[in-house]
C-alpha cells in the first residue's frame, strides 16, 4: 500500500496575527503533523491540536501559509510505494 507524507526543507513557522490573544506568538508546525487532504498538505489536525479555531485569525493565516509553500514548491506531498 502506498504512503503519503508531507516533505520539505524545514518546519512551516509563523508569527500569530491573532491581537486578541497570541500577537507575536511564532509557531513552529513539525512536516510530520501536516495530514493530506485531496492530494495537498493539509493542517486541519495541527491546528484542532494547538486550539485554533475557524474564528481565530491564525487559522486562515495557516492555511494560506501551507497553500503558498505547496504552490512555491517549498513543501508537497510525496507519496512512497
Amino acid at each position: 500500500m502506498a504512503t503519503q507524507y508531507v516533505t520539505g526543507a524545514s518546519p512551516v513557522t509563523f508569527v500569530s496575527e491573532n491581537i486578541q490573544s497570541s500577537v507575536g506568538k511564532q509557531y513552529s508546525i513539525p512536516l510530520a503533523l501536516l495530514g493530506i487532504a485531496n492530494g495537498q498538505p493539509d493542517p486541519t489536525n495541527w491546528l484542532a491540536a494547538v486550539n485554533i479555531t475557524a474564528a481565530d485569525p491564525d487559522y486562515t493565516l495557516v492555511f494560506s501559509l501551507v497553500a503558498s509553500l505547496t504552490a512555491q514548491g517549498a513543501i508537497s506531498v510525496l507519496t512512497t510505494p
